[in-house]
């Protein structure tokens, strides 16, 4: 009989479905890897509920997962059938123009994927296997270990934001990436203030000891209020967007002070446009910078933070689901209602 496995396939804005399909069929360099946990994240909700550019009717739906050596190539070397193992959703090429001249991140026109991911099993590509597959220490869960590749990611973010210690770093947006974000930033010595708004979010942000927050609301002056906050009112060091919202990458550009860092890592919406006034650009002297996804020397050093217990993982893993009840677990995301949550597998 031919073996099978349940898995969530994205259709559409709004249509995700738990469906049975054929195991996966091993190539010599890969790995199948059963799932233990699955974690939800922002793009998961971002595609289910409006699409997301690079995904086509029937692809497979998450890419946040942790679990064990189901089965493992010929070729593969240094992972054993039944070792517990976090895979990074991606791996470069590391052959193309931009691999080669230093953007390895998502940028690479050829990124490998695995395949699956809120599933009972995943399909680990041999580029993953080789550059972003880690063992899970004993004392680390499967859960902590699925953090991986959204810390990755926040990571790459925190790095690429230029500021100095004791810079006041704005940044915009408290949901799984700002926090983690704000958290890596304020243990590299900046002053953060953290905005939202989301009250709920925020105490999260002060768990993690964030030292200013600031909860927004349509009404105030957003721009005036931070700058506020700011030594000498002068504007924010370098300021960070994780909300993907272009009005907020509009105020993320006037909220820092004249030579001032902005990074827009969060991802708006295709076909969304923004403003820039070209006087405070210019005689400002200001650096607009945008990245997204993170590299193979992120993902490194998110593994090695997770395998130190540097991050909480009862501060941002809050719900446990099944997987068919995948769709509350989104639902409750999207609503804000903890922060991520984790589909839990036999």
């Amino acid at each position: 009989m031919e073996e099978t496995m349940k898995m969530a396939l994205w259709y559409g804005p709004g249509d995700v479905r738990i469906e049975e399909r054929p195991m996966f069929e091993l190539e010599e360099d890969a790995i199948i890897m059963k799932v233990k946990a699955s974690l939800t994240c922002g793009t998961d909700v971002k595609t289910y509920k409006r699409g997301h550019p690079s995904y086509k009717p029937g692809i497979s739906f998450g890419h946040e997962a942790a679990g064990i050596v189901h089965k493992k190539g010929s070729k593969v070397t240094g992972f054993e059938v039944g070792d517990r193992i976090v895979p990074h959703s991606a791996a470069m090429c590391g052959e193309c123009y931009y691999c080669k001249t230093g953007r390895n991140d998502g940028c690479c026109e050829h990124r490998v994927r695995i395949k699956g991911g809120h599933s009972e099993y995943v399909y680990i590509p041999g580029p993953v296997v080789r550059q972003n597959t880690f063992h899970i220490p004993d004392d680390v869960s499967y859960k902590a270990a699925a953090l991986t590749e959204p810390l990755a990611c926040a990571m790459y973010g925190a790095d690429m934001t230029k500021f100095s210690y004791g810079d006041t770093v704005v940044v915009m947006g408290a949901g799984p990436i700002g926090l983690m974000i704000a958290l890596i930033i304020k243990r590299r010595g900046a002053h953060v203030i953290q905005a939202d708004f989301s009250k709920d979010r925020l105490e999260v942000s002060r768990r993690l000891g964030i030292d200013t927050t600031v909860v927004l609301n349509q009404e105030m002056d957003i721009v005036r209020m931070i700058r506020n906050l700011t030594p000498q009112k002068r504007g924010a060091d370098a300021v960070v967007d994780a909300t993907g919202q272009p009005a907020a990458w509009e105020n993320c550009i006037m909220i820092a002070r004249k030579g001032g860092y902005i990074n827009l890592f969060g991802g708006c919406k295709p076909g969304t446009k923004i403003t820039i006034d070209t006087q405070t650009m210019h005689y400002g002297g200001l650096t607009i910078a945008a990245f997204f996804h993170t590299t193979p020397k992120h993902v490194m050093m998110a593994n090695e933070m997770i395998n130190h217990h540097e991050i909480p993982e009862d501060i941002f893993v809050t719900g446990e689901y099944r997987l068919e009840n995948l769709i509350d677990a989104l639902e409750a995301h999207a609503n804000q209602q903890g922060i991520k949550n984790a589909i839990i597998y036999e």
